[in-house]
């Protein structure tokens, strides 16, 4: 039943993403190539996308500016985050496989209009949307090819230029630290750069680790795994996965959902949930299994 779930979240999600990022595309008068083009020229027919080349309400020139698709992932990330308060494991299940599926056709779309992206943008839509499959999301190989797609996947760009700079940042100064209290290493598991310690990160006061896109930062003196697979190394790992699954726009909710009062829900967040699933529980955080 989980499973039957997730793939039928999954194809509610695919259409509506698919329809918004259709109208996203539409409104930047961008040419979509391969198959995409065929299924966004039929669903953009059925309704008000069909007028798009002539007239452009206000309205719809929001959700094509990406409004759509960030209001259908809150209403998704709060049914599934009110599902797992309530127990309601099949809810959560539904939501989550919706997210996965919207951001997954949104990829898929804004890749077709890449003329040198559309050959691999169906191939690369099938294997996000294989994270519906839970034997398939924990699957160690499945997950590098999924980390290493973070790099690449449009909604993943929502955050990742971010990560860039911080780790442009924070890089010297733990490559500069004391040897054995800074280090910059390479995840292959889920193709992920951890920058630990240095001067930069312990500037901040903040203890403990963060993820932004494929990279995560760990302040001085919390504890690593130098296979990643264990304590807070392998819980931002989770996020990489969750955001290479999920999209960008999950990514930000969940940050607010963690962090933001009167929210603020810490580890209780269903963001945080997720990504401690990665390796089962590695900081002992309660958990939501999925990687």
């Amino acid at each position: 039943m989980p499973t039957v779930m997730l793939l039928l979240g999954g194809l509610f999600g695919t259409i509506i993403g698919t329809l918004l990022a259709g109208g996203m595309v539409a409104v930047a008068g961008l040419p979509v190539y391969g198959p995409a083009h065929n299924v966004l020229a039929a669903l953009l027919a059925l309704g008000p996308g069909a007028i798009l080349p002539n007239v452009v309400h206000p309205i719809l020139m929001l959700f094509g500016a990406g409004l759509g698709l960030l209001v259908a992932t809150i209403f998704l990330y709060a049914g599934a985050a009110v599902s797992v308060l309530t127990g309601a494991a099949l809810g959560e299940f539904f939501s989550r496989g919706a997210i996965i599926g919207a951001a997954s056709s949104t990829n898929w779309l804004i890749m077709s209009a890449i003329p040198r992206l559309s050959v691999v943008a169906g191939i690369i839509f099938i294997v996000t949307l294989l994270a519906l499959i839970p034997p398939i999301a924990g699957n160690r190989f499945y997950e590098r090819v999924l980390g290493a797609l973070g790099w690449v996947l449009p909604l993943n760009y929502l955050m990742l230029p971010l990560g860039v700079l911080v780790f442009i940042v924070t890089a010297p100064f733990a490559l500069a630290a004391p040897t054995g209290t800074g280090s910059v290493r390479w995840d292959w598991l889920t193709w992920t750069i951890e920058t630990a310690g240095g001067a930069a990160l312990g500037s901040t006061g903040f203890v403990g680790g963060f993820n932004i896109g494929n990279f995560t930062f760990i302040s001085p003196g919390v504890t690593t795994s130098p296979a990643f697979t264990t304590t807070v190394s392998a819980h931002e790992t989770g996020h990489t996965l969750s955001n290479s699954a999920l999209g960008g726009f999950f990514y930000w909710i969940g940050a607010v959902d963690e962090n933001v009062p009167p929210l603020r829900r810490m580890s209780a967040a269903y963001a945080e949930m997720l990504a401690e699933s990665h390796f089962s529980g590695p900081t002992g955080g309660p958990f939501i299994p999925m990687w």
